[in-house]
């Protein structure tokens, strides 16, 4: 037998070598399946096609199966009930996050109400929703129309088998429209009554969307609210954001991404008090007179942009009615007052003629808890030179200087270059980052500051390591389910 292997070349087949991956335990794998689904709600799916190692951790592990995105108008209700009722068995009890993309489905005959429309085309899938509602922590629906996304919401919680007792957990409700927003109001305007099942929602998300005309009603509890709108959407009335903010006692982030009309403001009477508000991000025009009605005395984090900031004397009225804030505004308790407790400043976009403000360095004088500083495309360089100078009042405090808390920096202007050395020199334990105008990343505040002094050109020099494809997925079949969707990635 030996001599036959020395002269015919023959070799015992080996074992194939491991991969790496078989070594790892199923608890970690889980985990970064776990990530995977954060890309690709349709991840599992597709991990557990992989092999059987694969197949049974996904099935055997529930927070794999978080997300579940359906796209309704595309191939039969079998193949969603199929999907859905694998999301609702292998997660388990815990919660999890929908996605309904509803915005190729057919118009429903004029004698017939969209939501009767639902129940009679999806009617086993409907059926299955509403079973399985209290399990729905997060909920965002992708329409057409306002209309339609409002009436499946309705289709979904009409005769829900929760008991009166136990009530719908759903924390979280997106909308996003796809349609554009008329140019003159219609004959129909969002109520919100479905709100009415959803006692415990904090978070809200209006996409495109229109505000009701009333004041919404039940989302007292509201913690979140975003409003995004195109820039070619007509402008969004202030009295409606006020109206909605004012039924809204309990927020803690506010985000507003619009043009808003610019009405007199000795025309609104609503109270506007939001005690609890933490973080306020506006990115508008008519940016003054707007902050002037929405920030309070906790806001932690305050982030403006001002979509009409190159008008002229911009950054000084900006800087008016910031520096009236820092003196005017009170907390509901009284035990601070201005913006005391402000621990992140971002200006984008305003404009200024001169590098000095006197209002913008009163401000910076009085923010005594200012961990993260960042001015994009704005010229108020004598900022720098301010956090460079010693407080008379309290010269042994952290070396004295204005805003002793301060751990980051970030500016985008050639005249700040040689200031922000200085300020780098007396100031070491700081992060200085400066660029010469090009995008500019959004930083968090690092949890250890650095000594380094960086120069960006126009950025980041290099891509996303994750900057790849993940739109389309083909027609497949993943044991007997069809994955269909053009868009798996939310």
């Amino acid at each position: 037998m030996n001599r036959y292997k020395m002269y015919s070349g023959f070799t015992p087949a080996l074992p194939p070598p491991k991969h790496p991956m078989s070594s790892l335990p199923p608890e970690l794998l889980a985990e970064i399946f776990q990530y995977c689904s954060t890309y690709n709600a349709d991840a599992p799916l597709l991990l557990g096609s992989v092999n059987r190692r694969f197949r049974e951790i996904v099935h055997s592990h529930p927070a794999v199966w978080y997300k579940l995105r359906l796209r309704l108008g595309f191939g039969t209700e079998f193949a969603r009930i199929q999907k859905a009722g694998l999301w609702f068995k292998n997660r388990g009890a815990c919660p999890l996050k929908v996605f309904l993309n509803i915005t190729n489905t057919c118009a429903p005959r004029s004698d017939t109400s969209e939501q009767e429309w639902f129940s009679h085309n999806y009617p086993f899938l409907i059926a299955l929703f509403r079973k399985n509602i209290h399990r729905i922590h997060a909920l965002t629906l992708q329409s057409d129309t306002e209309l339609k996304a409002y009436h499946l919401l309705d289709a979904i919680t009409a005769s829900s088998p929760v008991s009166p007792t136990e009530s719908l957990q759903l924390h979280s409700l997106h909308f996003q429209i796809t349609a554009d927003i008329p140019p003159m109001p219609s004959g129909w305007s969002p109520v919100f009554e479905s709100f009415s099942l959803f006692p415990q929602l904090d978070s809200l998300k209006l996409i495109n969307h229109i505000l009701p005309a009333l004041t919404p009603p039940n989302i007292v509890h509201l913690q979140n609210l975003s409003i995004v709108r195109p820039l070619t959407a007509p402008p969004l009335p202030t009295l409606k954001i006020l109206r909605m903010i004012s039924s809204a006692p309990s927020l803690i982030h506010l985000d507003i991404d619009s043009r808003i009309s610019g009405e007199p403001l000795s025309d609104f009477h609503v109270e506007t008090e939001l005690p609890a508000l933490k973080s306020l991000s506006l990115r508008i025009n008519n940016l003054p007179s707007t902050l002037k009605l929405l920030a309070s005395a906790s806001l932690e984090k305050l982030r403006l942009t001002d979509l009409d900031g190159r008008r002229p004397r911009a950054g000084e009225e900006l800087g008016s009615v910031m520096a009236n804030l820092t003196r005017e505004l009170k907390t509901k308790d009284g035990s601070s007052g201005g913006l005391d407790l402000l621990k992140s400043l971002e200006i984008a976009g305003v404009h200024c003629v001169s590098s000095t403000s006197a209002h913008w360095d009163w401000c910076i004088r009085h923010l005594p808890r200012l961990e993260s500083l960042t001015l994009n495309k704005s010229g108020f360089v004598s900022l720098i030179k301010v956090l460079t100078e010693i407080q008379p009042e309290h010269p042994d405090i952290q070396g004295g200087f204005y805003c002793p808390r301060l751990s980051y920096v970030h500016l985008s202007s050639v005249d700040a270059l040689l200031l922000l050395q200085d300020l780098k020199m007396k100031r070491p334990s700081l992060t200085v980052e400066w660029d010469n105008g090009g995008p500019v990343w959004h930083h968090s505040i690092p949890d250890h500051p650095r000594t380094t002094f960086s120069y960006t050109t126009g950025g980041y020099g290099f891509a996303s390591l994750f900057d790849y494809d993940r739109r389309h997925i083909e027609d497949t079949q993943v044991k007997g389910v069809s994955l269909t969707d053009e868009d798996s990635s939310w």
